[in-house]
């Protein structure tokens, strides 16, 4: 499954769903429509991915660079996105970790592709991107930060993605998954620097670069 140039993505467990029903997500939940909206209806964790995702859609919507072309082309995107979403239910990784990885991969691709959705980051959840040039890596290495309830960033490089969930660490912020058992797959940041180990890989030294 592609997702904004992705060819392949990895996706890993976040942590168990915070409280159900507490936190109301962008839609009406007695009207829910699919196993993923009723998922993310009990879980406060992905409603504060929900809500996150549903402002920075309206930001991109409504800012002032949507001309009326870029403007079909988001809502178009849009619905192939929801449908995407709805066919979470047959994911061999679950409903919800599919759910989840959906919404941190559609966060990622609004903020890349839309400035205007990064026009109002003070009263939201994520930043980014941010780019990172890492040592034997042909690319730039794009990240996302997700800081809803249950924090994750959203890694693009070359023709592949990952979403890693956030971890307890005595500096910086990091990012890890042991779902590989040959190699976990890390993000580490620590001011302007990085490590990055993609799953099976091994670890690499990363510089922010400036964008724009």
């Amino acid at each position: 499954m592609t997702r904004y140039g992705i060819a392949s993505a990895w996706v890993v467990l976040l942590s168990a769903p915070a409280s159900a029903g507490s936190l109301a997500p962008s839609f009406d939940c007695a009207k829910a429509q699919s196993d993923a909206e009723e998922a993310i209806c009990a879980s406060d964790a992905l409603a504060s991915l929900d809500l996150e995702l549903a402002r920075l859609y309206r930001l991109a919507i409504k800012g002032p660079n949507a001309t009326a072309d870029r403007v079909e082309a988001l809502k178009q995107s849009q619905r192939d996105w929801l449908r995407e979403r709805a066919e979470c239910w047959k994911a061999s990784i679950g409903l919800e970790v599919c759910v989840a990885n959906a919404y941190a991969f559609r966060i990622h691709a609004l903020r890349e592709g839309y400035s205007d959705a990064r026009s109002d980051d003070a009263n939201g959840a994520s930043l980014g991107p941010v780019a990172y040039r890492c040592d034997g890596l042909d690319a730039l290495l794009g990240a996302v930060f997700v800081n809803t309830r249950e924090p994750v960033v959203s890694l693009s490089w070359l023709s592949y993605g990952i979403v890693l969930p956030r971890v307890e660490s005595g500096s910086g912020a990091k990012y890890a998954s042991d779902l590989w058992d040959s190699s976990p797959a890390l993000f580490w940041t620590q001011g302007d620097t990085a490590t990055f180990a993609p799953p099976g890989g091994t670890e690499v030294q990363c510089r922010r670069e400036p964008i724009g």
